[in-house]
């Protein structure tokens, strides 16, 4: 499943990005970060890793940022407002096929899994927001506003 491999990948630099983003907006308000428990991975078939993880999307989409953003809402911290709006909003450009993961892949995984393997041969990811596409956008990232220059390929030619 090298497509799906390749998605993890990218989704991954996403998250990284987003980690460093509050990591930053921590030290400005003067607070440190410690490292962080390593919580135990949940081992499953690669079926079950998909749903697992559309599941755990879904849920940040709809549950833990809007969470996040309310909990910090009047407290006037922009730049932590704007790390949690970027998480959510490079969440949210995945919804569709979140959607079609979650409603396919419990009975069609295997045609799912070969739709993702034909579907993504490039994954680019904005080092400044962690917005994750399939083709550049034209002029500026369409999260954080700043330039598609910022969009770095994820290579997958590196992992098999």
């Amino acid at each position: 499943y090298k497509g799906l491999a390749y998605l993890y990948t990218a989704l991954a630099t996403s998250e990284l990005i987003h980690a460093e983003n509050y990591k930053r907006v921590l030290a400005t308000l003067g607070d440190s970060v410690n490292e962080p428990q390593i919580a135990p991975v949940r081992v499953g078939t690669a079926k079950e890793n998909l749903i697992y993880a559309a599941e755990r999307e879904m849920n940040s989409i709809e549950n833990t940022y809007p969470l996040l953003l309310q909990s910090v809402e009047g407290e006037g911290h922009t730049a932590v407002t704007a790390a949690i709006q970027y998480s959510w909003a490079s969440h949210k450009q995945h919804l569709e096929i979140i959607e079609k993961i979650r409603r396919w892949s419990p009975s069609f995984f295997e045609s799912v899994a070969r739709k993702i393997d034909e579907k993504t041969d490039h994954y680019y990811v904005c080092e400044i927001c962690g917005s994750t596409v399939t083709e550049i956008p034209v002029g500026s990232c369409p999260i954080c506003g700043e330039s598609a220059a910022n969009y770095r390929l994820i290579r997958h030619d590196q992992f098999f």
